[in-house]
C-alpha cells in the first residue's frame, strides 16, 4: 500500500535532510546531557573530518524505488560523468569507486517504477564515456547495526583521533 505524501510532508523531510548535523547536534546533546551548542561546535569542528551521516530511507511507503547503478566508465570521464548524473533529479548520490575492476561510479537513484528505472538506465548508457551499467535494489532489509564495534573505537582511541569521554 502506497502512503501519499503531502506537499507539506515532503518540505518537512527535505528540511531534515537539508539540516541533518544540526538535527544530529541536538540529538547529541539530548542522549549525552550537554549544551546543543558544545555537541554543535564540536560536531563542527571535527565532524566532517570523522564523520559522514546518512539516512535509509522509507520512501517505498510513498511509492518509491531506491535503486543503486554501477557504472564502468571509459576514457577518463569518470568524473565527468558523474558530475552529470548529478543534474538528474533521480539522483540522490553518486561516489567514485575502487576495488572491483570494472565499477568506477556508484550512483543512489529514486524511481516510481520500471518505466522510470528502464528510462533512466537508458539514459545513464547512452551517456559518452558510460562502458557498462548493472543496477541493484534491496527488496529486504536483514538487519542494521548503529555502533562502532569496539574493536574500531579502541583502535581510535589508542591514536588519539578520538578521545573517549569521561
Amino acid at each position: 500500500m502506497v502512503t501519499p505524501l503531502s506537499k507539506h510532508d515532503a518540505e518537512i523531510v527535505k528540511g531534515l535532510l537539508a539540516t541533518r548535523a544540526e538535527i544530529a547536534a541536538r540529538l547529541l546533546s539530548e542522549k549525552l546531557g550537554i549544551y546543543p551548542s558544545t555537541a554543535q561546535s564540536t560536531s563542527q569542528d571535527w565532524g566532517e573530518e570523522y564523520l559522514s551521516i546518512m539516512y535509509s530511507s522509507t520512501l517505498e511507503k510513498y511509492g518509491w524505488r531506491q535503486i543503486e547503478f554501477l557504472v564502468a566508465t571509459v576514457g577518463g570521464k569518470t568524473m565527468a560523468i558523474g558530475k552529470e548524473l548529478l543534474k538528474h533529479d533521480q539522483v540522490a548520490y553518486v561516489a567514485r569507486t575502487i576495488g572491483q575492476f570494472n565499477i568506477d561510479l556508484r550512483v543512489e537513484v529514486f524511481v516510481r517504477g520500471n518505466d522510470d528505472l528502464i528510462n533512466m538506465i537508458e539514459k545513464v548508457k547512452a551517456m559518452d564515456g558510460v562502458k557498462e551499467l548493472i543496477w541493484s535494489e534491496i527488496v529486504e532489509v536483514v538487519g542494521r547495526k548503529d555502533h562502532i564495534p569496539e574493536e574500531t573505537l579502541a583502535a581510535l582511541e589508542k591514536k588519539e583521533a578520538i578521545k573517549p569521554v569521561k
